[in-house]
């Protein structure tokens, strides 16, 4: 499925002159809701990757860890994690990204996410740091694109479930 076929796709921008991937959507939800989702561990368990996954460690706070170990379709073993190097809650979440066993020497990148509510709704807005165009090449064609819009559709799911439930 091309990524453009989700009912609300990420806009995503690949610098042609520099190791970024800027990803961007818009929430139906507001702000603290959507941190909500964003930011505890039950909700993330639901969205995060394919959605068979465990939330070994997700302590949201500067110097927290996260650690999400995740079964694919085809039954591959993922396992993501990093460290949070800086949160301003409802506002900003800056953190480091590994996934075991993609790269040499499991090489980390850099991740920012920025959050503003705007009318009820909630523009996010994210920031991938990579070592080379290269690297980040080869993380777009792993699917990332593709992958992470099949979270924001459960995502939404969830926001969804919560907004009833009010």
């Amino acid at each position: 499925m091309d990524a453009q076929t989700f009912p609300n796709p990420f806009k995503t921008e690949l610098p042609a002159d520099e190791p970024l991937i800027i990803m961007s959507r818009t929430f139906d939800a507001p702000l603290d809701l959507v941190w909500k989702v964003w930011t505890e561990k039950e909700h993330v368990a639901l969205w995060w990757g394919f959605g068979n996954n465990e939330v070994i460690e997700y302590d949201v706070r500067t110097g927290g860890k996260w650690r999400i170990e995740g079964i694919s379709p085809d039954g591959t073993l993922w396992v993501m994690f990093g460290t949070y190097l800086a949160v301003e809650p409802k506002t900003m979440i800056r953190n480091t990204f590994v996934v075991e066993g993609q790269f040499e020497e499991d090489a980390r990148f850099y991740e920012e996410h920025h959050f503003e509510e705007r009318d009820g709704k909630t523009f996010y807005r994210s920031v991938s740091n990579v070592d080379s165009i290269a690297t980040r090449d080869a993380i777009v064609e792993t699917g990332m694109e593709w992958g992470a819009n099949v979270s924001m559709v459960k995502f939404d799911e969830i926001l969804e479930r919560l907004k009833a439930e009010k």
